[in-house]
Parts: C-alpha cells; structure tokens; sequence
C-alpha cells in the first residue's frame, strides 16, 4: 500500500551512493595500511626507548652498573642481537655483564609485535649504563624493520652518554 507524502531512495540513487563510498575506500585503505604500520613501528620503538631511559636512570640513581640486553628466556641475555624477542635489565652488582645469582632483576619485557624486526649489530649487544649513565664503548645500533623494506626502516641510536636518539631512515635491515 502506497502512502502519499513517503519517501526514500530509489534503487538508482543508492546503487550511486554505494559507488561514490567503494571508490571512496579503495582510495583510503592503502593509507590506511602504512598508517597502522607507521604505529606499530613507532609504539614498538617507544617501548625500548622507554627501557632504554628507564635503565640509564636506574644506574644514576643507584650509582651502580646497569645491563639491557635481548633476552628470549628472560633469565639470561642472549648471544645475539635480536631484540625483536624481547629484553631484560638487571643491576650487574657484580660487574660481569651477565645476570647471575647475584644481581637483581629490575625489568623484563615481552617480545615486540611480530611485525617488526629489531637487530642490533653483533659486535654491539648489550647497553651497559655505569654510575654517571654513559655507555662507555661504541655507539650501539638497533635497526627496526617490517615487511615493507628498508625504505620504512628507523634506528634507535645509543651515544656514549647513555642517551637514545632515533634515526628515520637506515642503510640496511638486520
């Protein structure tokens, strides 16, 4: 039944509409995609560099040595450079640079999303803080990459007074 003063879409005026909002997200979806990679590469790179300024402070205000490195067990560092799996800091009371029964465990974190890679270099694999917070040696490296390339590739870079700087393009992933 048919009612005088009714009104709607035609079938037309709707199937135009549609159009207009498909063409509308294909052209949003891939900008959509580099964005939610873009914040899961920032969010990944801001969890370490919180731990790395969490660390460096442990060791001003302890005035003892502080060890972060990669740790996949969480209960020792690991021979490689792949802090993608995750990392632990601990107050090195014994200055061996390796946790042991007499050091205390201060922070453990979960591996980053898997997504990203995260590789330091292999000379370089741990982030000793002393008492003033300097990391005495070379500036340490940590390369962060996903599936996109090393065109979308970051770096948090540790000088050797202990404090992060990221770098917005590397020369290399891994």
């Amino acid at each position: 039944m048919y009612q005088k003063g009714q009104q709607g879409f035609t079938l037309i005026e709707l199937m135009i509409a549609l159009a207009i909002f498909m063409i509308l997200l294909a052209y949003g979806m891939p900008n959509y995609h580099q964005f939610k990679q873009n914040k899961i590469m920032t969010e990944e790179i801001n969890r370490l560099v919180r731990t790395i300024n969490f660390a460096r402070n442990q060791s001003i205000n302890s005035g003892g040595h502080i060890i972060l490195c990669a740790s996949q067990s969480m209960t020792a560092c690991d021979s490689g450079s792949d802090w993608h799996a995750g990392w632990m800091v601990f107050a090195d009371n014994n200055r061996n640079r390796q946790f042991d029964s007499t050091d205390l465990m201060l922070l453990n974190e979960n591996p980053m999303n898997h997504q990203i890679n995260a590789i330091s270099s292999q000379f370089r694999q741990k982030i000793r803080f002393d008492q003033m917070g300097a990391t005495p040696g070379t500036n340490l490296t940590i390369r962060f990459c996903d599936g996109r390339g090393e065109a979308h590739g970051k770096a948090i870079i540790v000088s050797n007074v202990g404090r992060p700087r990221l770098l917005q393009s590397v020369d290399r992933c891994g």
